[in-house]
């Protein structure tokens, strides 16, 4: 709950429903190269993995 009594804080918003052929992807409305994209999965798996004792293990882009 939060400090205001509500139960759901604006960070926990339901995401709008996914298409039946689409996939979660926080990336794919932005257009970059493979470069771009390989660092912002590195950076989105630092997010969440911290605060851990393992290290990041991203997706690779082949």
């Amino acid at each position: 709950m939060c400090a205001d009594g509500e139960e759901n804080a604006d960070y926990a918003r339901r995401a709008r429903p996914l298409a039946p052929d689409e996939k979660p992807d926080q990336l794919a409305d932005k257009d970059r190269s493979v470069h771009d994209r390989q660092d912002a999965l590195m950076d989105e798996a630092v997010e969440e993995t911290f605060p851990a004792s393992d290290p990041v293990s991203p997706k690779h882009i082949t």
